[in-house]
């Protein structure tokens, strides 16, 4: 009997466990079986550019938030206010026989599970009450098994919307005036082959507050506004960019202002195509020493445009009232500031278009008047500071060489050519070469045709830094010199025995550079570099060196297909009698007319005429004094110009002396000699500048001031004026290593103060 019951028990064991197998071996199967069948889509909604960070958190009333201002994350925007900023995603999934999955995520990515096959995906962005605010749609194969990262680049939704302008005058318009509208649609946010309707333009009365237009298709728009007089000039305006969504209006406020001419400011601004890559920080001065705050404005290529705000080189915080006034390209703000002692700002755009997104982008200059002007008109000067210079360079932005320091130091050397390129050894720690663009100094002409000469005020703009390292080691040049068709650039140290030649494009990026070092690769023996200048067609360098005393001229025609080649070289010691056992002392060298070079010496007093021709020297002559037998003074520096062929030599201990040219043969002779005031007692550099069309002033700068000599139109000295520094120094006059000009614009190599000042001469 218990047998019995014993085998019974073990057969219904056996048959619950055959059950469960079979219940596992159908699991098995169902698990084996899914992955066959069904694919997973790892979805990542993405906002287009600029779109997205309005999309997140609207338009604040206004435009930009404050928050976005500072830190230059948004552009100016009319748009709707409130209540459309995404809120969630819907994702609307249609196979291709029919069978439709929707889902919602909180946010831009999700998971989504289909069966095996194709599939149309519908990705909408949604505000909170439901509406589509982005939207597009994909194709896509699930496969079995497997998990396909599928980004959905969405657009703004089509549809239609509205907008509303109101109108903010500074002044009551007057009843004859008129404004003139024009409405351009941009494009749609995400999808480029969008068209919108054709431009909108009207005209109506001054009298009128405000601008409704509607049914307007959905995407960016331009909104042009000019308040034109009875005679048609444009008097002011506003350019603005607007959103419209479908479904909703779109109402902003555009301020326009009717300036108090209380003061006459003149201004002149750099070429778009290149101040649209980068612009240099300024700081200005206004009736001297009256300091100016302006900002740092840079814009990559398409790239949003950042705006970052300096005083003296350190970043600070502050707003603009609103208010603007349209020219031609540009807007100029003016209004005042609720702040002890301030008087008034003037602000500056130039407006620039996104090649991508078309939308408007701004170069800005502004400047604060601090106290009342002391005068009608505003006189300006402008130091650029290198710590307000450290964004990057318009070439070889990859090179870490190419990133300033951020620590001033020395400005040693400053040189320009006549296409506006200025080369600067020092500014930072790393002793480095730099190099920038400005257009003052080049000719143009006035919007009444009439030909003008573009001055300080139109902006620098930083092409590239550069490392001198020789031989392993890295250099301090404190010598640099640029051809007068800005396509070679030479630097030098006045302490070691190297220079470098640089071969420059027409946009001032380096194509090829070429190192002499003393005694090597057939260089000849040299050291103590003095001054490099190259001969006006640039085939040609002439190096003045003070170990030994002497020229050096190397051919640099084709500088690109080897080393530099000498031709010639002159040794001082070779014209004098008695030379004496110590250092002649070399300070400068310039190149006169017909072949004639000048060279003086600190040393023994003594300026030397030699002349070059058919590459070797000939017919040398000394000075030992000027015009009436005037001691030369310890000579520091030689200006030639060329207008009057007059050579100007300035002596350390206030004395100008004037040679002019007698005939080809016995080259120039001293003609008059002028006692300068005490002011020019440590002038060291000496720099000729022209004012349009005939004016023309010798500028001599060192130590602490900077002393300015009138010349007559024959080139002869007429009157002396000076500017000197103040305590804070803010025009970096305290301690100038050398001045060039360009046109009739200074720059000086600010020495300590690790500043490139600016001036203009009125």
């Amino acid at each position: 009997m218990s047998s019995i019951v014993t085998h019974r028990r073990l057969l219904q064991v056996f048959l619950r466990l055959a059950i469960l197998g079979l219940v596992l071996a159908a699991m098995a199967a169902c698990a084996i079986e899914a992955p066959k069948s069904q694919g997973t889509l790892r979805i990542q909604c993405i906002l287009p550019g600029e779109f997205a960070h309005y999309a997140a958190k609207g338009i604040p009333k206004g435009g930009a938030s404050e928050s976005a201002a500072k830190n230059s994350a948004a552009l100016r925007l009319i748009g709707p206010q409130s209540g459309w900023q995404i809120a969630s995603y819907r994702l609307t999934c249609t196979s291709h026989e029919g069978e439709i999955i929707t889902k919602t995520l909180g946010r831009a990515s999700g998971d989504i599970t289909l069966k095996v096959g194709g599939w149309n995906i519908l990705a909408e962005g949604l505000a909170a009450d439901g509406s589509v605010i982005v939207e597009n749609q994909t194709q896509i194969d699930v496969s079995a098994g497997r998990t396909i990262n599928l980004p959905i680049s969405l657009h703004l939704a089509k549809g239609k919307g509205s907008v509303q302008i109101t109108f903010s005058t500074t002044q009551t318009p007057n009843a004859s005036w008129k404004y003139s509208i024009s409405l351009e649609f941009l494009g749609l946010p995400g999808d480029a082959t969008a068209e919108g309707p054709p431009a909108y333009t009207a005209e109506f009365a001054a009298t009128e507050q405000s601008f409704n237009a509607a049914d307007l298709p959905s995407g960016y728009y331009r909104l042009t506004v000019q308040l034109k007089d009875n005679t048609q000039a444009t008097l002011a305006g506003s350019v603005e960019t607007i959103l419209v969504l479908p479904g909703r209006i779109s109402a902003g406020n555009c301020d326009i202002v009717l300036a108090d001419p209380s003061i006459d400011i003149s201004l002149s601004v750099p070429l778009l195509e290149l101040s649209a890559k980068a612009a240099i920080g300024v700081d200005r001065f206004l009736n001297k020493n009256k300091k100016m705050l302006v900002p740092l404005a840079v814009a990559e290529e398409n790239a949003n445009l950042g705006i970052d705000w300096f005083a003296n080189g350190e970043a600070v915080g502050g707003g603009l009232e609103a208010g603007n006034q349209i020219l031609t390209g540009y807007r100029l703000h003016f209004g005042t500031i609720d702040a002890p002692g301030a008087f008034s700002f003037l602000k500056m755009d130039a407006l620039l278009t996104d090649p991508d997104t078309k939308l408007a982008q701004v170069v800005t200059q502004k400047s604060t008047n601090v106290s009342p002007p002391l005068s009608a008109h505003a006189e300006w000067i402008q130091s650029m500071d290198y710590r307000a210079a450290l964004t990057k360079a318009l070439h070889d932005n990859g090179d870490p060489a190419n990133q300033g320091t951020g620590v001033p130091s020395d400005a040693k050397w400053v040189t320009a050519s006549t296409n506006g390129f200025i080369a600067i050894a020092g500014l930072d720690k790393s002793s480095a070469v730099h190099l920038f663009f400005s257009t003052a100094g080049q000719e143009a002409t006035d919007s009444n045709g009439i030909p003008v000469v573009l001055p300080a005020e139109s902006g620098w703009i930083r092409l590239w830094r550069d490392k001198v390292v020789i031989e392993k080691s890295e250099r301090s040049p404190d010598r640099v010199s640029l051809s007068a068709n800005g396509s070679l650039l030479a630097a030098g140290s006045s302490s070691s025995n190297w220079l470098r030649v640089y071969v420059l494009d027409t946009a001032g990026a380096i194509v090829a550079k070429k190192d002499i070092v003393s005694g090597k690769n057939g260089a000849p023996a040299f050291a103590n570099i003095k001054a490099l200048k190259f001969s006006p067609d640039a085939k040609k360098l002439f190096v003045l060196t003070n170990s030994p005393e002497k020229i050096l001229v190397f051919n640099v025609e084709n500088p690109t297909a080897g080393e530099p080649v000498l031709e010639a070289e002159f040794l001082f010691a070779s014209c004098i009698e008695n030379p004496p056992s110590s250092s002649l002392g070399m300070e400068d060298l310039a190149l006169l007319s017909d072949g004639w070079i000048a060279a003086c010496s600190s040393n023994i007093a003594r300026i030397f005429l030699v002349h070059y021709s058919d590459n070797q020297f000939s017919s040398a002559t000394t000075y030992a004094s000027g015009a009436n037998g005037e001691s030369l003074g310890d000579p520091k520096s030689i200006v030639f110009d060329e207008q009057n062929t007059l050579m100007y030599l300035l002596g350390y201990s206030k004395k100008l002396h004037v040679f002019s040219k007698i005939d080809g043969y016995t080259g120039y002779q001293p003609v008059s000699t002028i006692s300068l005031t005490n002011e020019f007692d440590k002038a060291r550099s000496l720099a000729l500048a022209r004012i349009y069309p005939s004016s023309s002033f010798l500028v001599a700068g060192g130590g602490q001031s900077m002393g300015i000599i009138a010349l007559d139109a024959a080139g002869q000295p007429i009157a002396q004026f000076s500017l000197a520094s103040v305590d804070a120094n803010y025009a970096g006059i305290a301690s100038i290593m050398n001045i060039t000009a360009l046109g009739d614009t200074i720059v000086a190599a600010a020495g300590t103060s690790g500043l490139a000042s600016v001036f203009n001469i009125f």
